[in-house]
Order: C-alpha cells, then structure tokens, then sequence
C-alpha cells in the first residue's frame, strides 16, 4: 500500500528560533539564512533530487531504503533479497543503487522501480553516481585484476575502465568521463572518454591520487614527497596548475576539494595563535582566487554548485560566495547534506527537507 505524505508550506519554527540564536552568537560577519520546510519522511535521509527522496528507515529490526517521491507521493521499499544491510545508498534516474560489504558478501545492486534489483559483481567502497544526471554509476569489479565498471542506467550498458590495477576512488561525470588512478605505481590520472582512456599525468617518482571531475577541471591529490601532497588542478588548456602548496595533511576528497561547473572549491592553510586551520577558497573559470570563509576558523567544504559553496565551521553550515560576507545556514551535525536543485540550495538532516532561503 502506497503512502502519502504532505508538504507544508511553513518553517521549522525550532529551526527558525535556533538560527536566530546563532546569527547572534556567531562570529562570522553576514546573516542568517531562512530555513523553509518542505516534507519529511518516516527515516534518514541520504540523497535527494528535485523530485525524489532517498531514505534509511529501520522496520521491524530489518533496515530498509525506501524511495519518496514529492512530485507524486508515492513511496516505494527497495527491495533487498540479501538480508544484509544496504549501504553507500545513491539515487539514480531510473531508481537507486546501493552496496552490500558482509563477511559472506561484496555486491552493488541496482532497483530500478521493478520486483527486484539487479545483482553486480564488486565493491561498493568507491561507487559514484554522476552528480546531476544521475545516469552513470562507477564502482571497482575484478576481472581478474581491479577495474572500474561503468554503468550507464538508462541503456543497461556496463564498461570495463581501466587496465587491471586501478585504484578504489574514482569519479563519474554527467557525460559519463570517468577519471581515475591506476598503477604499477607510481599511481597515475587517466581519465576515460567517449570509448578511450587518456593519461593525462605522468609522473615518475611519487604518484597521484583521488581524482574528481565536473568533466571540465580534474582535481586530485598530487604526492611530491613520501609524506607530503598538494592539491593539484587539471584541464586541456592550462595542464596541471597546483591550488593548495604541498603538507603533511590528507586531503579528503568533496571536503577538501571540490570541481563543479567549471569552479573549484579547496582548502588552504592558515596559522592562527599557533594553529593550523583550513580555509576554503574558489576558484573561478577565468582563473579566479576568492576566499570565502574566515581566515581565523578551520572551515571544510560540505557541497559546490559553481561559485557557490556550503561549508562547515565550528558546528554550523555557511554558505560561501565570492564578493559576500557568508551567510548562516543551519546547525551541522555528522549526517547533515545539501544539494543545489532547480535554482535553490536545499539541506536535510534526519527525516526533514528544508530549501534555504536567503
């Protein structure tokens, strides 16, 4: 039996009255947004699109994911024959994919609204959807020796990327480019194409790592010493232009750098009263340096939409943009997402779904 849930029009008033108290007490210069509530549904949320809601829910001690459409309110329970707990959950456009990474079993699943998901070989740890799209799917498979299978949904059409030594952490763009590392170390960036795999690196000594894409810039991590790397840009015209100087610090990808739209968010390093702390910075299109979060608080990036960019800092969500002082967004906790849909930024937490409001 198919639920319905109904959106409302008002805000969180808890939410409301706890971001006033914030926009007081902060001490980063700017205001505070306004949360709008939009729906909640019956679990956790992990993904969204301008549509459809992706949620972990917990029934009758089996974990379940279930699918909330706001366009129509339907609900669906994706089906799961393992018994296992799904994980690494993403929605895709024709329904979702998930991992399951048990003592007795290593598979991704793809449902595509039918009966029963479809079952493929590999590891979930390192799978990628394409971000707006939602129509290609990575993930690591051995063949034997480990490649990246790319999946597009919409043609059920798999493609082995790679040569046989490839590393875990990949990326997909929306024209189904996948860039990635692959070895005999020194590991080195290749991205694959339109039925071709370019190397696009070739270093000799240390290798290069954790690469993302928006399928104009690439970003990774570049080692230029056993225990030092910086953060490295890379598109056609210019090559590879570094962002952050080389240190001691790993660098998470999507927190610590971040491609979108032909903009890319990273982090860079102050010293305050002794500490070191991270700022974030964008870059533009035309090559462009703007900080936009404090220089005093260690900041990391949540979410990019071109030149915007939601960050974290001392327990709270900013969204940052060139030329403007950052704007509050709400409380952060682990769990806490946001995602730019349709001209607007939206964040969940828990079961609710807020559009910010500035």
């Amino acid at each position: 039996m198919e639920m319905h849930f109904i959106e409302r029009p008002f805000p969180s008033l808890f939410l409301r009255a706890a971001l006033a108290v914030l926009a007081a007490t902060t001490s980063f210069a700017g205001q505070a947004a306004h949360l709008e509530y939009v729906t909640k549904v019956g679990g956790t949320i992990t993904d969204v699109t301008p549509q459809r809601i992706l949620f972990f829910v917990i029934e009758d001690g089996r974990p379940l994911l279930k699918v909330y459409n706001r366009a129509t309110g339907s609900l669906r329970v994706v089906p799961d024959p393992t018994g296992h707990t799904p994980g690494y959950e993403k929605l895709t456009a024709r329904g979702a994919v998930y991992g399951i990474t048990e003592d007795d079993e290593t598979s991704v699943y793809e449902w595509n609204g039918g009966a029963a998901p479809i079952w493929n070989d590999g590891t979930p740890r390192g799978m990628r959807v394409s971000p707006n799209n939602k129509r290609y799917v990575i993930w690591p498979t051995w063949r034997p020796g480990r490649y990246l299978n790319l999946r597009d949904v919409m043609l059920y059409k798999d493609t082995l990327v790679g040569n046989g030594r490839v590393a875990d952490l990949a990326d997909v763009g929306d024209g189904g480019e996948v860039v990635y590392t692959e070895g005999p170390a020194p590991y080195n960036v290749f991205r694959y194409r339109a039925g071709q795999s370019v190397q696009l690196t070739h270093d000799l000594t240390y290798s290069n790592f954790n690469p993302l894409t928006d399928g104009i810039n690439i970003v990774y991590r570049k080692q230029v010493a056993d225990t030092a790397s910086r953060i490295v840009m890379y598109n056609d015209n210019l090559g590879e232009v570094t962002l952050r100087d080389a240190s001691g610090d790993f660098f998470t990808p999507r927190v610590d750098y971040f491609p979108s739209n032909g903009w890319v968010g990273f982090t860079r390093l102050n010293t305050v009263e002794g500490q070191t702390v991270r700022q974030v910075w964008l870059r533009s299109p035309q090559g462009q340096l703007t900080a936009v979060s404090p220089a005093g608080e260690d900041a990391s990036i949540n979410a990019m939409w071109g030149g915007q960019a939601m960050f974290v800092s001392k327990g709270y969500l900013y969204l940052g943009r060139p030329g403007a002082a950052p704007e509050l967004v709400s409380p952060f906790a682990e769990g806490t997402g946001s995602a730019w849909l349709q001209g607007s930024w939206y964040v969940y937490f828990g079961g609710g779904l807020y559009r910010v409001v500035l």
